[in-house]
């Protein structure tokens, strides 16, 4: 029951686990504790979500409660600080595919916001190196940049915009948002973002409650700064067309204190059968 969530899957709990995967792989990889993890200086690294896209079958209500799962992953990185997953995490009538990347940082005692890229030191790595930097990466970098002007996965198309057709703003929780170091934590993203895309649907149709009619099929979250608790979170819709009885969302969420970017988000919410 913990894994569940509406009846499905918890996306929560699924970007969790697939985050820890990830982690630990890097660790087997360093051959050392995360709690051991530094740089050449000797500062503590922390591994800084940079993207994790998910990819459902059906979506994430195909999951049902006791269902036996399995999880399996591969890593590679290029250089030293960015490291690429991709993990299969299936039941016997659901699965889905993942990919994640991570780059490593240290941060500020007290300032969320100020978080520095860094590497880790010593000469132990047994991590696959990849020969050319992974597209999954250079999307990234590109849609930053803001030179890519829409992505693309299998037949779904996102459309990156600024445009705003809706808008509100989100508290941080501190007991559900932030992590055991008081960041942000990278698995409330997706929720932010999902909580705040519910206050424009549920308006448009009092009959249903689009959080227990519509699931998440696919979710591309591109990662970009992190938030401190005394701020608070601005999102943005800035696209939504229907296909086979499917949304497809584009999303930004902004800090309110300096209306940064710190994610864009692009999402399949399928209607339930």
């Amino acid at each position: 029951m913990p894994q569940m969530a509406i009846e499905a899957l918890s996306e929560n709990w699924l970007f969790k686990e697939l985050g820890n995967l990830h982690w630990e792989m890097i660790c087997e990889g360093l051959e050392t504790k995360s709690f051991d993890l530094k740089n050449d200086t000797g500062n503590r690294l922390y591994a800084t979500f940079v993207r994790i896209r998910i990819q459902c079958e059906e979506s994430l209500k195909s999951f049902k409660e006791n269902d036996a799962v399995d999880m399996s992953g591969k890593m590679n990185r290029f250089g030293n600080s960015m490291y690429f997953s991709e993990i299969d995490f299936h039941a016997p009538h659901a699965k889905v595919q993942a990919e994640l990347m991570t780059t490593f940082s240290i941060r500020d005692a007290v300032d969320n916001t100020r978080l520095a890229k860094s590497e880790p030191g010593g000469t132990v790595n047994n991590i696959e190196k990849a020969k050319l930097f992974p597209a999954f990466g250079n999307e990234y970098r590109l849609v930053k940049k803001q030179v890519l002007k829409e992505l693309k996965c299998d037949d779904k198309v996102f459309e990156i915009k600024d445009e705003v057709l809706f808008e509100t703003e989100y508290e941080l929780n501190p007991y559900y948002d932030l992590n055991g170091v008081n960041l942000l934590y990278f698995a409330a993203y997706p929720v932010i973002n999902d909580v705040c895309e519910a206050r424009y649907f549920n308006p448009k149709n009092l009959d249903e409650r689009y959080e227990q009619t519509y699931y998440t099929a696919y979710k591309d979250v591109l990662y970009y700064a992190n938030c401190n608790l005394n701020d608070a979170i601005i999102y943005q819709l800035n696209d939504c067309r229907t296909f086979d009885d499917a949304y497809h969302i584009s999303s930004t969420l902004r800090r309110k204190s300096d209306n940064a970017i710190i994610a864009r988000v692009f999402a399949v919410k399928r209607r339930a059968v």
